[in-house]
């Protein structure tokens, strides 16, 4: 871990509803692929699962479908940057707590 660029500034809590993009894309922790995400880069763009509950309504299931697609894009793009700079997009509560206190 001790190549990972991380500054506990530049994360937020990862409030996805029903762990949406875990259980439909797998994601997992960036540094050791747990599943109990905790934290998200501070760049990262609203959950997937979170922006579908607040749009389930006004959207056909067509148009929620065409949300998801580029809304996979855009994840991917910052999953990619933040690779090419050692910068983990998700992190668990143990990886943060060990990279937290390796800052300290």
């Amino acid at each position: 871990m001790n190549n990972i660029n991380f500054d506990p500034k530049n994360y937020k809590y990862f409030k996805d509803y029903n762990f949406f993009m875990v259980k439909f894309f797998n994601i997992t922790c960036s540094l050791c692929d747990s599943y109990e995400i905790s934290f998200v880069t501070n760049q990262s763009p609203i959950p997937i699962g979170s922006l579908i509950k607040k749009q389930t309504k006004k959207l056909s299931e067509k148009e929620v479908e065409q949300l998801v697609n580029e809304q996979i894009v855009i994840w991917d793009k910052l999953e990619e940057n933040n690779y090419k700079k050692n910068i983990p997009t998700f992190l668990c509560d143990e990886c943060w707590n060990t990279l937290t206190n390796q800052c300290n």
